[in-house]
């Protein structure tokens, strides 16, 4: 086992990114908690409201944040009562396999609901959406997740092919020639057409 595969089993950080991936990549409506590291740039930040972050000139950063825990999410009608029963859960009830600490003032909920993530700040008093998230920290791979056709094929080259087989569609334009074409007996053709050189 080399050094790096070494530091990465005993800090987590291989079991980290595996959780934000399963989370990103989750078929089903799912959630995942996120906390503030453990390091000197969160010191200032932990526990802290939104509003005292907006007073230092600060916002949520994603790269002072580690996943927690992440699971699928029980089905709910209202968006802010269920943030409210995962902030009881956390608080009251864990989960045998959470290793964080209670819901707290700083923490993240994301929400994966049908194929959109959202992400909401617990606050002094309720939660606070926050839309630019996610855009913080690897910014190439958010410029992936907003490029690519699906999550499978974020791997740091942007746009590197189409889920499904690509094909080429005919234009609207070359749709109404055709149908008006086929009314009076003439062949139709899709694609481009080869243009005349002229002499």
């Amino acid at each position: 086992m080399n050094r790096i595969e070494k530091w990465n089993e005993i800090t987590g950080a291989e079991q980290e990114q595996g959780m934000m991936e399963a989370f990103l990549e989750s078929r089903t409506d799912s959630y995942a908690i996120l906390q503030l590291r453990d390091i000197d740039e969160t010191r200032q930040e932990r526990f802290a409201s939104l509003d005292y972050l907006h007073r230092q000139g600060k916002e949520p950063h994603i790269d002072h944040y580690e996943i927690m825990y992440t699971a699928d999410l029980p089905t709910f009608t209202d968006r802010d009562t269920m943030l409210e029963s995962l902030y009881t859960k956390f608080n009251i009830d864990h989960p045998a396999d959470f290793t964080g600490h209670s819901l707290s003032v700083s923490d993240i909920v994301a929400l994966k609901t049908g194929g959109v993530v959202s992400c909401h700040y617990v606050d002094s008093v309720g939660f606070t959406e926050l839309k630019d998230f996610l855009r913080e920290g690897n910014h190439l791979k958010n410029a992936e997740m907003t490029l690519e056709d699906d999550y499978g094929m974020i791997d740091g080259i942007i746009n590197n092919g189409k889920a499904g087989a690509e094909r080429e569609r005919p234009s609207v334009l070359e749709k109404l020639k055709a149908a008006s074409d086929t009314e009076h007996g003439l062949p139709v053709h899709f694609g481009r057409t080869e243009e005349r050189e002229l002499e």
